[in-house]
């Protein structure tokens, strides 16, 4: 049996230290088009031709290669060189640090004029795969929405966090303000862990996801798998009853997340059409609230399968530990960065309340780091992954309104 805590999912990082390098050809033409999106301001025309060319840039995250898939889709480097170089048009101070082998974080920089609070914003570059969408990287108006791969989750996010920064550039405000555009968050957050260990600190922090432009302070997480038996099929079908039945048991709830949630999200057996299964092969995610500690978790389930082993004849349950593990994220509505963005929220006419998502994020790894941090974003997450993904425009020009708001106020 196979445990895995994730966020969502997860990757081995290898550690080096690479150059930005592409063909004369293309460089300049991309160069072409970042010139044409400097922006005079915040508006949709200037969020339209933004977020287009960083749709247009494919950046699937590494861990959803399939057989057959071209190697370009899989370049969060290329688009680590596109947002870079659009940011250091405009004169914002830009570091690109690689994390691993074509995983970069862009850094972006606005040193604050008052010494008030200092402040991170972080989004994120990859995007999970396109299989059975048509033209994911060509994007495409309609109503009122961008259509495209990445276009929600997270390049909206991207969108308005850069044109946010080219705000504040012409104007700084009270605080330093740091923009983090991550590698790998769609697999196992190496991009801001990395970016976590660093010496530099800050005092509030925003997470760049699609959350409609509320404020999101709380998010659950966590997973497992198992294999190897007689009937292998009907052993697992007892554990998954034993496993549900636990979950009943625990009644424990958050009042934004609700309770913790564990999902089988895989299962796989059999060898042949007249063979008895001798082995099956269970991945579960299991969403845990910010009360729960995720190795104790993974301990109590995989005793639960230790327990039906001892009782079973002939049954043998392997329990993996996670390959990744996410901490459930929660801070005080009385925090900051919560009452703050909350009253921009007021402002722009959108409900100030703070909720909480399932979902995961980058940002569990800096409330970790004792940065006090909100989950915002334009558009809804279940367009994220989705087949026809999209963003509404209105909605990334308002994010970046309101950004420039809360770095102004801080």
């Amino acid at each position: 049996m196979f445990f895995h805590y994730t966020d969502r999912y997860s990757s081995i990082m290898e550690n080096c230290l690479l150059c930005l390098c592409f063909p004369a050809g293309n460089r300049n033409e991309m160069n072409d088009q970042i010139k044409k999106t400097a922006p005079p301001g915040i508006d949709d025309a200037e969020v339209v031709k933004l977020l287009s060319l960083l749709v247009s840039v494919p950046s699937v995250n590494s861990a959803f290669r399939q057989p057959g898939d071209p190697d370009h889709w899989f370049d969060e480097a290329k688009l680590a060189a596109v947002v870079a170089d659009w940011l250091r048009s405009i004169g914002i101070e830009v570091e690109v640090d690689f994390v691993a082998a074509q995983r970069p974080n862009v850094i972006a920089r606005i040193k604050g004029t008052l010494g008030a609070p200092s402040m991170i914003w972080e989004g994120h570059l990859d995007t999970v795969q396109v299989t059975g969408m048509e033209a994911p990287f060509t994007p495409r108006i309609a109503d009122g929405r961008l259509y495209g791969r990445g276009a929600v989750d997270d390049k909206a996010c991207l969108a308005a966090f850069m044109l946010a920064m080219s705000d504040l550039a012409r104007d700084p405000p009270p605080g330093d303000v740091t923009f983090v555009a991550a590698s790998d968050e769609e697999f196992s957050f190496t991009g801001i862990t990395h970016h976590m260990k660093r010496a530099e600190r800050y005092e509030m922090g925003i997470a760049g996801e699609p959350t409609e432009l509320r404020v999101v302070l709380g998010r659950a997480a966590h997973t497992a798998k198992p294999h190897e038996g007689i009937d292998a099929v009907k052993a697992a079908r007892r554990l998954l009853d034993i496993y549900e039945e636990e979950m009943r048991r625990r009644t424990q709830t958050h009042p934004l997340l609700g309770p913790a949630t564990l999902t089988c999200t895989a299962f796989e057996a059999g060898e042949g059409p007249n063979t008895l299964p001798a082995r099956a092969r269970l991945r579960f995610d299991y969403r845990y609230l910010p009360c729960e500690e995720g190795d104790a978790v993974w301990r109590s389930f995989a005793k639960l399968a230790s327990d039906l082993a001892a009782i079973a004849p002939g049954i043998r349950i392997i329990s993996e530990p996670p390959f990744t593990d996410s901490a459930a994220m929660d801070i005080s509505e009385d925090a900051s960065i919560v009452k703050l963005l909350s009253a921009v929220c007021a402002d722009h006419g959108i409900d100030p309340a703070p909720e909480g998502v399932p979902y995961g994020s980058d940002s569990t790894k800096m409330v970790a780091c004792g940065i006090e941090t909100v989950i915002f974003g334009p558009g809804n997450i279940v367009q994220a992954h989705s087949l026809n993904e999209y963003v509404e425009i209105a909605q990334v020009t308002k994010a970046a309104r309101m950004l420039v708001d809360v770095a102004r106020r801080a």
